[in-house]
């Protein structure tokens, strides 16, 4: 009886550090990066905050722009993610020092933009996907986005982000080479200041 309640609270102390997975299962990769926040916040309230690229400027120190755009550049009136959407994405990485806002100026040595394209939006899964425009043959990339909801040890309901991407392709290794640290530290810069701005609420 003592050794099955001993299990029970390992059990429960695993699952409150480390909550289920909402995101799909991997594929296999050169490397992945990943980060993951868990939020004191209703699940709904981080996925309107996740899918509102307009207001990224305002508490991203990573993404620091992300804009959807038509065939050819312009950005369109309505920013609301669909399935097939291009995307301008403006980066830093290594990720900013947080706090940031809309008038933190970016640093130019570190400055990323990419053309992506979104491939999942999913609202009643709460998950969305987005990959890079390229020859897959050449740099594969496809970032997921997850939020889920869980209970914690004391009854709370909590918000789990996680976000990965995993890199493929020719020039996957040299990306890895000279990216993967900084990568790292902006998807887990991401995932922290999304907890930050909705604790703040």
């Amino acid at each position: 009886m003592i050794l099955n309640s001993v299990f029970v609270v390992l059990i429960r102390a695993a699952l409150a550090l480390h909550p289920p997975t909402n995101l799909p299962p991997a594929q296999e990769g050169v490397f992945t990066v990943f980060g993951s926040s868990i939020i004191n916040a209703d699940v709904d309230a981080a996925w309107n905050l996740l899918t509102n690229f307009s207001d990224y400027p305002n508490w991203n120190p990573f993404a620091r722009s992300q804009v959807i755009v038509n065939e050819w550049g312009v950005e369109l009136s309505d920013q609301t993610p669909f399935e097939g959407a291009i995307l301008k994405i403006t980066t830093q990485i290594p990720a900013l020092t947080p706090p940031v806002n809309a008038s933190t100026p970016s640093d130019p040595l570190n400055t990323h933009i990419t053309r992506e394209i979104v491939s999942t939006v999913q609202p009643e899964l709460h998950r969305a996907a987005w990959y890079l425009d390229s020859p897959k043959a050449v740099l594969d990339a496809e970032r997921w986005l997850a939020l889920s909801k869980f209970i914690d040890d004391d009854g709370g309901a909590k918000t789990f982000f996680e976000t990965r991407e995993v890199y493929n392709g020719s020039l996957a290794r040299a990306v890895q080479e000279l990216l993967e640290d900084d990568l790292n530290q902006a998807f887990q810069a991401q995932a922290d200041a999304m907890r930050i701005t909705l604790e703040k609420y």
